[in-house]
């Protein structure tokens, strides 16, 4: 009697063909994988751009603003209008020496008595206007 072996050949290249046919369709997969990713990555890069395009056009309005917000027109206009401020009286202003320490008053200008009465009467007043 005589055994019936089935052929291991036919066997053997059904597995090899089935481990070829898996490791293509895991090739496959991980090439869809890598090319999805790059597709999200190239969606998040322009998201960036359009992001950094926005900042770059907001940067460009602050530095306008701050140019119109330092006009010097402007803040003396601010300092006379608004905050009442003007150039100090002549009797307010202190001469302090190259040492640091508060010297005496400085020498008052010679003017002339009509000069005199403006300034006394611009402190009096409170005018904001700068002498003539």
């Amino acid at each position: 009697m005589s055994m019936v072996r089935p052929e291991l050949g036919n066997r053997r290249g059904v597995g090899v063909w089935a481990f070829l046919l898996a490791l293509g369709t895991a090739g496959a997969l991980a090439h869809v994988a890598v090319r999805m990713r790059g597709i999200e990555v190239a969606y998040e890069m322009g998201r960036e751009r359009r992001a950094n395009t926005e900042l770059e056009e907001q940067r460009r309005r602050l530095n306008i603003e701050i140019g119109m917000l330092k006009d010097p027109v402007r803040v003396v206009h601010i300092a006379r209008d608004e905050l009442g401020m003007g150039p100090p009286p002549p009797s307010a202003i202190r001469r302090i020496d190259q040492t640091g320490t508060l010297g005496g008053f400085p020498d008052p200008p010679a003017t002339s008595s009509a000069r005199q009465a403006e300034l006394r009467s611009r402190d009096a007043h409170g005018s904001l206007e700068a002498p003539r």
